[in-house]
């Protein structure tokens, strides 16, 4: 009789295999936000490529080799950041605190970077020229440029709570965060480099 009524019981649910706190799942929805944003202006100059007639000219200057400085920024910006996050699980506040700076530093030469590649191709267009070759350089670089931008805010605040050792192996959340923020930023790039190169061809 007891067994019976044990085999009858309802098997309890089991809990997930992982959990995602308020916090990841908004910075999910966020990123998964600005993949939509990002995903649109690939579409928009994909086909801005295929239905324009003359693309670039002889005359147009070619995509800035700098552009691969920057790509380079931006790789070692996103293993700078990823180094901050190991340093926090570590329990190695001063190796973290280098970390965050170096990935500040490496975000601002980004952006020196980028306009430096602006004027560059600036100066080799004619005044008073329009052209989609150009219009889709600057609007995809710009709209990267403007997340990079937006991203140094949170880069200060976990800066400042790093000097205040705020973060410890069991309690960085906050620094995950920034750290997806800028990998995103660095594989968001690495899609736009891409899409750019072929597209000038």
């Amino acid at each position: 009789m007891h067994e019976s009524y044990l085999s009858q019981r309802p098997t309890p649910a089991r809990e997930p295999s992982f959990k995602w706190s308020s916090a990841q799942l908004g910075m999910a929805i966020f990123m998964g936000s600005l993949s939509v944003l990002f995903a649109a202006s690939l579409i928009g100059f994909a086909l801005a490529r295929h239905y324009s007639d003359v693309w670039r000219t002889p005359d147009m200057p070619a995509l800035p080799t700098g552009l691969f400085g920057s790509t380079a920024l931006i790789a070692a910006l996103s293993t700078a950041a990823q180094y901050a996050l190991n340093c926090a699980r570590q329990n190695r506040f001063e190796s973290l605190l280098r970390a965050l700076t170096l990935t500040f530093v490496l975000a601002f030469a980004f952006l020196v970077g980028q306009c430096m590649n602006w004027m560059h191709m600036l100066q080799g267009f004619a005044p008073g020229t329009k052209s989609l070759y150009a219009f889709t350089f600057y609007g995809m670089t710009g709209l990267h440029a403007l997340h990079v931008v937006g991203g140094f805010v949170p880069l200060a605040l976990v800066t400042l709570r790093a000097r205040r050792k705020e973060y410890t192996s069991s309690h960085h959340e906050g620094l995950k965060l920034c750290v997806q923020y800028w990998h995103f930023l660095g594989a968001v790039w690495l899609v736009l480099f891409a899409a750019l190169h072929l597209g000038s061809r």
